[in-house]
């Protein structure tokens, strides 16, 4: 780990590729386990937290690609929900603002920030929804100059521009003076409260979900949706794989694909890891059981994860 505390998501290497490896979590209090992301801390109903990377997010070396993710989760009550706040942000090591968004229940309204070159300044604004109960935060960074906020599904940017390279179309740049490889610290206050925070090449999604509702869960905030698009947070042909027919997870997670483990990247060969078929928790907590996968039928994978297969729940399933 680099921090101080993860399925994973690829969130855009140098040809903004949107991938993801799980995140694959039982319990939301307490925070039970985690597949492979630096970071998945329980926050217990704080409403303040920062987080600083250990290792630059222009480290190569490491990271081998720019792509990352931030996740909170928070509550809204009955009591707050119709004034609670939220501000979140990305900073240099020197504190200089990289990009930050500031939402406001009462307003129901969002705005973005970014640093020009004389100072802090608005990039964009819209409108938001409230509502109590859970509420998630994203920061998605695909490239130092992409990237881009998601709150409750619901995408905090808005314009994209097709580049020359290939033809894409992508999100509009982030026009800050400072990109987010200069960037070193997240931080996160609101008036409600925080539950949780993750952080690397990784996704979330709340606890206590079965794999189809994972799957949904997950599924709005993808780039497939109508809402997102673009701004989804990963490709939505990644995501937990379920026993047909059951709430169970298949326990040979296969469309795990690389974090910065990889050799390079441009090494885009997909993991496999062994969950638990009920909970979907890597096996005893342990980044061993996620390996490449080398061979195109995944025999490895199959030969590893044994040690999580349940012939029963699996014998309940349908066949495709």
């Amino acid at each position: 780990s680099t921090g101080s505390s993860g399925i994973n998501a690829e969130y855009g290497d140098s040809q903004y590729i949107s991938t993801m490896k799980f995140l694959l979590v039982v319990a939301l209090i307490p925070l039970a386990g985690a597949l492979n992301c630096e970071v998945d801390k329980a926050l217990d109903g704080v409403q303040e937290y920062s987080y600083t990377l250990d290792v630059a997010p222009s480290d190569l070396d490491y990271w081998k690609t720019y792509g990352l993710s931030f996740q909170v989760y928070g509550n809204f009550t009955a009591d707050n929900v119709n004034s609670a706040t939220v501000e979140a942000g990305y900073y240099t090591e020197e504190g200089d603002l990289v990009y930050s968004v500031s939402i406001d229940c009462s307003a129901a309204t969002w705005t973005s920030y970014i640093t020009e070159n004389t100072g802090k300044a608005v990039f964009q604004s819209g409108s938001v929804t409230c509502t109590e109960g859970t509420w998630d935060l994203w920061l998605k960074v695909s490239q130092p100059y992409r990237m881009n906020w998601i709150f409750n599904a619901a995408a905090l940017q808005s314009g994209t521009e097709t580049v020359a390279r290939r033809s894409k179309t992508r999100p509009i740049k982030v026009t800050t003076k400072y990109g987010a490889h200069k960037a070193r610290t997240f931080t996160v206050s609101t008036t409600s409260s925080l539950d949780r925070f993750s952080f690397g090449k990784c996704m979330t999604w709340p606890g206590g979900l079965t794999c189809p509702d994972a799957r949904a869960w997950t599924g709005a905030r993808s780039t497939s949706t109508g809402s997102l698009g673009l701004f989804g947070a990963y490709d939505t042909i990644f995501g937990a794989t379920c026993v047909d027919g059951t709430n169970y997870y298949q326990n040979v997670q296969a469309q795990v694909l690389p974090d910065e483990t990889r050799t390079s990247g441009l090494d885009m060969r997909k993991f496999c890891c062994c969950v638990d078929m009920t909970t979907g928790l890597l096996y005893n907590n342990d980044r061993n059981y996620c390996i490449v996968r080398s061979s195109y039928n995944g025999e490895e994978c199959s030969e590893m994860c044994e040690v999580t297969f349940e012939a029963d729940k699996f014998a309940e399933g349908t066949a495709p």
